[in-house]
Formats: structure tokens, C-alpha cells, sequence
């Protein structure tokens, strides 16, 4: 099976950095071809000579903004660009040993070859080619057939330099109309959010089509987590794992990771952005503003941006097929009224919610990752053991979980559907495997669908479709397998039942 292909776009917040640090024990999972440095409305250098009126914006809490400087020309929360090539330094320390664990690591060089500077003048600015957008071009434009995944951690501002471009050179040639459908269908932008107005202004005008995702999910894994009720994942996130299981572990590219008053101070960051060294920000930001409890000392800080990867890894869910399966990077649901000025629909998809059942057994609804937390974050742990782990039997590795008849079913009204799955371990170790339905990723008449395991051999469940199962609908069956190990390492396989 070919690799996913992606290209990072970010703009140096400090929860892009660590999403850069957890990203890269991953990077042997996909194609990684860009590291590519943006700016946004929370970041830019400044272009001397640059005026523009000020702007009001909102943040992604809601909170109302007005930014007085007026002028583009001086830096504003700029950390530099230097912190890019530190991390993949720290990677580089890592690599001997995380290469022991799994094949297609990519080389340190390698790495540093693809990591460029795009559009960072101010928010939104497109004034120029860039090394960054020349990159984003020629993937657009190369002959590898693969989806492109776009990940968007700061501004969409140096992707849309990159189609501009493209569209300033083939507009007014023959090619162009076909060009334009294939870069249509080839393109996928996985965005935290719009951190400035090029998908708006321009994207959306002259690429509606492009399918435009925002992953952002600030309630699960990203400043607001704090409001959770208390479950695993909430304690995944909390001090004590933190330290034990992803800060002070020995490895170089963990060991740069940030936390909440951890004592790092970040370059270019003012007062209200040090959540390392200002406690203030705990009491003033988390309590006063938003009355969430106040973060302790290492805690988990966020990685806001996350999400716009987690959605491409092999978790064994099926988000790629269709964003709306869900999975555990999320599910979401396409945003109807989402036009651009010339009335054409947008392909803009938004986070979905879940029901989601607390330990006290109350029902709430939570962004769709949730859940998945704690598994984002053991696994996160175990990949950091593989970094100081110098050979293969010295750490944890995911099980490998399949279905015995696949993960496309056909099933008619009333039938009862048996699926048996296994699960191999690399360690030797036991593994638990379990049905869940998906009732959100369900369609309606099957929702209700109940699983029975009374009747039937260990590793297997008994769907029972329900009598007035609608021809053509789905049912989703989350099928999961989790190692007994120390980290509970989890592979998952979705099944869906199609009733014909």
C-alpha cells in the first residue's frame, strides 16, 4: 500500500512546535514531502513599509480582538524561523533508534532538504513567490497521482500563493479548465480552523471545490481540554503522565516538548503568550475569562493543530473515505451553507459531535476525538520509548487487528451479522478486542442496531440489524484491539454494514 503524502504548513506557535515534535514520531507512516513555515492572524515578520488598517478578530475561543499597530512592517509574535531545523536536530538524535522499530523513518537531511520559509510577511500576505509556495506547486502539479494532504497550522496564505500561481500560468491556456478539475479532486486541505482570510478571498473564490476540513478541536487537544469531565483521557493529559510518560523519558525530541509552566520562556512572545513562565495566564485567562480549573505544572499545554495529521495516520478508521465516517482524528460533517461570493458552494467540512458517556454514566455531547484521546496519547508515549529503546524487544508496538470477512458488509433488514476478528501482537503480548456501534456515523434506521456477544466465540459479535433497516443505509461497527501491555496500544478496523 502506497503512503499517504502530506505537506505541513505552520505558522511557529508554541503548540505548532510541539505538533511538529509529536508529528515526527510518525513521519515513517506517511509521505512527508514540505515543512513549510506560514504566517497568520496570531503571527507574522512585518514587511517594512507594509500599512494596512487595523483589523478586528475573533480568536478561536470566540474572545473579540482588535489589533492597534495598524502598520505590517514590524514583527508581531514572530519566533523566528531558526526553531524548525532544533527540532529536526533533536530528531536527529532520536532517528538510530526509532529506525529499530519501524522501517520508512525518513533521514535528518532528508528532512532539513524539504523544511522552507512560505509566506510570512503579515496575515493573509500572498505578495510574492516563495520557497515555501514553490514547494506547494510543484506537488500540485507533479504527475504522482496520490491525494495531496495540505495540512494548515497557522494561515492558508502560501497555499493560495501556490495556486495563484498555478492559476496565473495556466488560466489562459487550453489545459486550464481540465487542470483545474484535477487539482480539484488531488488537493485536500486539513486546516486548524481560518487563521486568515486567504481561504476566504481567495481560495474559495477560484478553488471552491477543493475540499477544505478544519480539524480544529480546542475542547479535546488544545487549550480548553481542562472543561472535560474526568475519564482516561482526561488523565492522559494531566501532569503525571505527562512527566512520566512523554517529558522525562530521554529522548531529545520529547524532551523539547512544552507544558504549562514548565519555565520555557518562547522567543518573540509577549507576557499574555508565555504559558511557560507567566502564572498569571492560569489564573487570569483559565479562571477569570473562562472558568476552567487552573492548569498545574506540566500539564498538558496543546497541540491545537494536531488533529489536521491525526486524521491521516493508519489507525485502522476510515476518515480518508469519506470525512463524515469519522475515525480517530474525528468526524465531521459538510457545511451546507458554506458559499463563496459568487453564490458556489464550498467544500467545507466542520467538526462533528458525539454522544459521549462520562464516568458518572451521564450523556454529553463532545468533539468527536475526545474518546480517542487516551489512545492518541498512549501511543504517542510508546513511540517516545521507541526512542530510547535500542532495539526491537525493549518497548511496545501496536497490534495489528483484522476482520475475518473485511470491512465492507452486506446485510439485509432484520438479519443478524456475524464478524469475527483477530489480532496479532509484535510482543507477544494478549490482546482485548471489542465492538462498539457508531450511531453518529450511522445512517438513521440503523442506529438502533444492538450488538450480542452471549452466543458467539471470543473475538467475535453478533450485529442484529434492525427490522426497518432502509436499503442503501449504513451501519458503522468500530472494531478494536487493545495489547495488555503497559501503554494499552490500540488498532481499530471500521466496519460498515451496507443493507440492500
Amino acid at each position: 500500500m502506497r503512503k499517504i503524502r502530506t505537506i505541513i504548513t505552520q505558522d511557529a506557535e508554541v503548540d505548532d512546535q510541539n505538533s511538529l515534535r509529536h508529528f515526527l514520531f510518525y513521519a515513517n507512516e506517511v509521505d512527508l514531502q514540505g515543512i513549510i513555515q506560514t504566517s497568520s492572524k496570531f503571527h507574522w515578520v512585518g514587511v517594512p513599509g507594509a500599512v494596512k488598517p487595523p483589523r478586528k478578530f475573533d480568536d478561536d475561543f470566540g474572545t473579540k480582538f482588535e489589533d492597534k499597530s495598524g502598520p505590517f512592517d514590524e514583527p508581531y509574535r514572530w519566533p523566528g524561523t531558526d526553531w524548525m531545523f532544533k527540532v529536526i536536530d533533536d530528531y536527529e538524535k532520536d532517528y538510530p533508534n526509532l529506525c529499530k522499530h519501524a522501517d520508512g523513518y525518513p533521514t535528518p537531511d532528508y528532512l532539513r532538504s524539504i523544511t522552507k520559509i512560505g509566506n510570512i510577511g503579515y496575515e493573509g500576505e500572498t505578495e510574492k513567490p516563495t520557497e515555501g509556495s514553490e514547494l506547494i506547486k510543484k506537488h500540485i502539479l507533479d504527475d504522482d497521482d496520490r491525494t495531496l494532504y495540505i495540512q494548515v497550522w497557522g494561515g492558508t496564505n502560501t497555499i493560495a500563493r501556490a495556486l495563484m500561481d498555478i492559476q496565473k500560468e495556466y488560466e489562459n491556456t487550453p489545459q486550464w479548465e481540465e487542470l483545474h478539475e484535477k487539482i480539484t479532486r488531488k488537493v485536500v486541505i486539513t486546516a486548524c480552523g481560518e487563521q486568515d482570510p486567504a481561504y476566504k478571498e481567495y481560495v474559495a473564490e477560484v478553488w471552491p471545490g477543493i475540499q477544505f476540513v478544519k480539524t480544529l478541536q480546542m475542547m479535546s487537544y488544545a487549550y480548553a481540554w481542562f472543561a472535560n469531565p474526568e475519564d482516561e483521557c482526561k488523565e492522559t493529559l494531566r501532569a503525571d503522565f505527562m512527566k512520566k510518560e512523554i517529558l522525562n523519558t530521554g529522548s531529545a525530541l520529547a524532551g523539547g516538548y512544552c507544558t504549562w509552566l514548565d519555565g520555557n520562556r518562547y522567543e518573540g512572545e509577549g507576557e499574555s503568550g508565555q504559558f511557560g513562565a507567566n502564572p498569571n495566564i492560569v489564573n487570569e485567562w483559565f479562571g477569570a475569562k473562562f472558568g476552567f480549573e487552573p492548569a498545574k505544572q506540566y500539564d498538558f499545554l496543546s497541540e491545537g493543530d494536531s488533529p489536521t495529521f491525526f486524521v491521516l495516520l493508519p489507525w485502522g478508521t476510515r476518515t480518508l473515505e469519506d470525512f463524515s465516517y469519522g475515525g480517530v482524528g474525528g468526524r465531521y460533517y459538510r457545511v451546507a451553507d458554506y458559499k463563496n461570493s459568487k453564490g458556489e458552494p464550498c467544500n467545507v467540512w466542520d467538526v462533528a459531535k458525539d454522544n459521549y458517556t462520562d464516568k458518572d454514566g451521564k450523556v454529553i455531547r463532545q468533539e468527536s476525538m475526545w474518546p480517542y484521546v487516551a489512545t492518541i496519547q498512549r501511543d504517542f508515549a510508546a513511540r517516545i520509548k521507541w526512542a530510547v529503546s535500542d532495539s526491537f524487544d525493549k518497548a511496545e508496538h501496536t497490534p495489528r487487528l483484522s476482520v475475518k470477512d473485511g470491512v465492507d458488509v452486506t446485510a439485509k433488514a432484520g438479519d443478524e451479522v456475524l464478524l469475527c476478528a483477530s489480532a496479532e501482537n509484535p510482543d507477544g503480548l494478549e490482546n482485548v478486542i471489542s465492538y462498539k456501534i457508531y450511531k453518529e456515523a450511522s445512517s438513521e434506521s440503523v442506529s438502533e442496531a444492538v450488538i450480542d456477544n452471549s452466543k458467539v466465540a471470543e473475538g467475535s459479535a453478533l450485529i442484529k440489524i434492525p427490522e426497518n433497516a432502509v436499503s442503501g443505509d449504513k451501519l458503522h461497527v468500530v472494531v478494536s484491539a487493545q495489547s495488555t501491555g503497559h501503554y494499552k496500544l490500540t488498532h481499530y478496523q471500521q466496519v460498515i454494514i451496507t443493507i440492500k
